[in-house]
């Protein structure tokens, strides 16, 4: 309906134990510093024109402070529709179309868990990945039961420290800005009203950086995932896979040498016991180098732990939705490496433990 105005927000809050490292706060101790606060909007000005923005509140350990921060804020035009079809473009600053969850990551009851799986989500450097300032054009087709979609996004990427820190040691003191436009999409095949999805993300951004040890030089980031989804009746299970190429040059010596394609990938299963409670497994690795699955090359060339370059996790959680809008969620998980971790809240690589354990509490109301 045309000015039709609508309000929406979410609340939520997490509890985190590790019996080793840090993950979202001082979890050795028990962490409640994962908190997200956001509120939207939207107003429809004509059947093919609606503006929209958020703002998040988002505390995560180390990483956000939780300071209230522009999500986003877009105008979203179709130009042409013709059924289920139609062509459009959103400008302003988007969420990202990548992978299965990118766009709705920062609400609990929309995401495949507490945290998303680290080997294709980062949270160390989410918010490079989370959204753009610019232009995305899309388009969705529809045949009979089969529907094709795709997303085209070109602009400017939040960069803050979390990303200076990940890409570069922090002990070079790394600052870094975009070189050019983010450049990137999704093509994304549904059937039968989403029982089967298969999609295909990539993105593709340069960064200039200076350290304080260091020339001045540039990281290269190629970002993909492919992702397939199989949903029928109670149960589905999901599989992710994650490259991303990086490729150093300007700095000098080891650093130039450096380049490497990291990988990852994690299976997940969903089983609904009952309409308001669901179970699910999944499994996921990490790799720095995906020709070195136990970083094992890695560590020898740079002369830190092998388990510093790739991660194994085994989680078991269960949802239970008490009403529309109120989610309660529990999660255990068994990890083996520690590649995720953020540096900006844990001690130096040689100092975290291989083997950890990780508890998780999360309670979300939406509205």
């Amino acid at each position: 309906m045309d000015g039709a105005l609508q309000v929406h927000g979410f609340l939520t809050q997490a509890y985190v134990k590790t019996t080793e490292n840090s993950f979202f706060g001082d979890s050795q101790d028990g962490s409640w510093d994962f908190r997200e606060l956001g509120i939207n909007s939207s107003y429809r000005f004509t059947p093919s024109t609606m503006a929209s923005i958020q703002l998040l509140s988002r505390r995560a350990g180390e990483m956000y402070d939780g300071s209230l921060d522009l999500d986003y804020a877009q105008l979203d035009s179709t130009i042409y529709t013709a059924d289920a079809n139609r062509v459009g473009i959103i400008v302003g600053r988007y969420k990202n179309p990548f992978g299965l969850y990118n766009d709705t990551r920062d609400v609990a009851a929309t995401r495949p868990g507490i945290f998303m799986p680290q080997a294709i989500y980062w949270d160390r450097v989410r918010n490079m990945v989370l959204s753009n300032d610019g232009a995305q054009l899309f388009g969705d087709l529809q045949v009979d039961e089969h529907r094709f979609s795709i997303r085209l996004i070109g602009g400017k990427t939040p960069i803050d420290e979390n990303v200076e820190k990940s890409y570069l040691n922090p002990l070079l003191d790394p600052e870094m800005e975009q070189d050019g436009l983010t450049l990137g999409g999704r093509l994304l095949y549904e059937w039968d009203g989403g029982r089967f999805n298969l999609a295909y993300s990539s993105a593709q951004l340069t960064l200039d950086a200076e350290t304080s040890l260091l020339p001045d030089g540039e990281v290269e980031i190629d970002y993909r995932v492919l992702s397939a989804q199989y949903n029928s009746g109670r149960w589905s299970l999901t599989l992710e896979y994650m490259q991303e190429p990086l490729n150093y040059s300007g700095f000098g010596g080891l650093m130039d040498a450096g380049d490497t394609t990291l990988d990852g990938y994690y299976l997940q299963g969903t089983y609904r016991l009952r309409d308001d409670l669901e179970l699910f497994a999944r499994y996921e690795e990490s790799h720095y180098d995906k020709q070195d699955k136990r970083g094992e090359k890695t560590a020898q060339r740079l002369g830190l732990e092998a388990h510093n370059f790739y991660s194994r996790v085994s989680t078991l959680g269960l949802l239970w939705e008490v009403t529309e809008g109120l989610i309660v969620r529990s999660e255990f998980s068994q990890v083996d490496g520690t590649i995720f971790l953020s540096n900006l809240e844990n001690p130096p690589p040689q100092m975290r433990s291989r083997n950890w354990n990780l508890f998780s509490l999360l309670v979300s109301y939406s509205f």
